[in-house]
């Protein structure tokens, strides 16, 4: 292995994963090193858990709508914005599942899918 890939592999893991948004942190109780959650991410900006991924990614949505934007729309904005994040994350997986993931309906996110030209599993 050469030192880059190394160096990659050590800093894949740790001996505790702090979320840098809500603080929850996940390791074993022995202390041994382990990977990064798979649901996580871990990139410049910081590292998030699987629920602060899907605020940050409604949070963009609402950041991106418009300030007159009403409260039903921005509901609908962050509503999609969730869907959408599933989708792209877990594009394998059935609609019924990321719906029941999103507490969503199949509808909501076949509709993502099609936005996002995603096709739908086989």
């Amino acid at each position: 292995m050469s030192a880059t890939a190394t160096k990659r592999k050590r800093r894949k893991l740790a001996k505790r994963w702090a979320c840098d948004n809500c603080g929850v942190s996940v390791g074993r109780i022995g202390g041994e090193k382990v990977e990064l959650p798979e649901s996580w991410t871990s990139d410049r900006d910081g590292t998030f858990c699987l629920l602060c991924r899907r605020e940050r990614a409604a949070q963009a949505a609402l950041d991106a709508a418009p300030e007159d934007c009403g409260l039903e729309e921005r509901a609908k904005l962050r509503r999609s914005a969730v869907i959408e994040f599933e989708v792209r994350r877990r594009p394998g997986h059935g609609d019924g599942e990321i719906a029941r993931t999103c507490r969503s309906s199949v509808a909501a996110v076949a509709a993502a899918r099609r936005r996002l030209k995603i096709p739908k599993p086989h």
